[in-house]
C-alpha cells in the first residue's frame, strides 16, 4: 500500500512538472505527442498512470445482500499506438485493488457485514478515438486475474473460499490530454462471476453464493505521464 501511495505521488509530481513546461504547439503538445518521431499520429508512445477505484457488487442476485462500497487504488503502464489522427490502440497492465463490503460469511449474524479486499492484475485493449485535440474516448474488452483476497487482516486461499480467480468484460471512458499529462474517468463492465459456480466451499464465503449472479463493479479516476517513442 505505501509502495502505491509513493507512486501516486510520484506520477502527480512529475505530471505537475510537465504541465508546467509544455504548453499547447510545443514539443510536447497535444498535437504532437511524440515530438516529430517516427509517426504522424499524437496518439503514439507510452507511459504511467495510476488513481483511485470505487467497486461495489451488482448484478440479479444483489438484492439480498446488505452491502457497500470499497474505495482504493490503482497503478500500472500503458502502450499507445496511433494509425492517424483520430484512431489508436492501447493496451495497459494495471495493478487494480477492488473488493466490498456485505453479509456474505458463513454464519454471519443479520446485518454484520465483512471486508475483502480482492487484489487483480488487469489487461484492457481499447480502442481509442479523438473526438477534439485533447478529449477521446476508450471502449475495448478487458481480462482481470485475481492474484489475493483478504478479509479484514488476513489472507484467503481463493479457490478453497469459493471466488473466481478470472475476470473478463469491457471497459470504457473518456480521457483530457494536454501535452504528456493524462486526466481520464473508467467504467468496467464485470462478466465474469465473483463466485464460482458450484462450488462446495468450505471457507468463510457462504456456499449459497456459489450460484449466484453477483459482478464485480468498478469506476476508476486516473492521472497518467507520457512519453515519447
Amino acid at each position: 500500500m505505501k509502495k502505491t501511495l509513493l507512486f501516486l505521488v510520484f506520477a502527480v509530481t512529475t505530471s505537475t512538472a510537465a504541465f508546467a513546461q509544455a504548453r499547447p504547439g510545443g514539443e510536447l503538445s497535444s498535437k504532437d505527442y511524440t515530438g516529430g518521431g517516427t509517426t504522424d499520429s499524437r496518439n503514439t508512445g507510452f507511459g504511467i498512470k495510476g488513481g483511485y477505484n470505487l467497486s461495489s457488487l451488482r448484478g440479479d442476485d444483489v438484492a439480498g445482500i446488505d452491502r457497500n462500497s470499497r474505495s482504493d487504488v490503482h497503478a500500472g503502464l500503458y502502450g499507445q499506438f496511433g494509425f492517424n489522427e483520430f484512431a489508436s490502440v492501447q493496451a495497459e497492465l494495471l495493478y487494480s485493488r477492488q473488493g466490498f463490503e456485505a453479509n456474505t460469511g458463513v454464519g454471519t449474524s443479520a446485518g454484520a457485514k465483512q471486508n475483502f479486499r480482492m487484489d487483480y492484475i488487469s489487461l484492457p485493449v481499447m480502442f481509442v478515438g479523438n473526438v477534439t485535440e485533447t478529449i477521446s474516448f476508450h471502449v475495448g474488452p478487458q481480462v482481470s486475474l485475481l492474484t489475493n483476497i483478504r478479509q479484514g487482516d488476513d489472507n484467503l486461499d481463493i479457490a478453497a473460499n469459493g471466488f473466481n480467480s478470472l475476470d473478463f468484460g469491457g471497459v470504457g471512458g473518456l480521457e483530457a490530454r494536454l501535452g504528456p499529462a493524462r486526466l481520464g474517468a473508467r467504467y468496467n463492465l464485470s462478466l465474469g462471476k465473483v463466485f464460482e459456480d458450484g462450488s462446495n466451499s468450505s471457507g468463510t464465503i457462504n456456499p449459497a453464493f456459489s450460484n449466484s449472479k453477483i459482478y464485480n463493479n468498478l469506476f476508476q479516476i486516473y492521472l497518467g505521464i507520457g512519453f515519447t517513442q
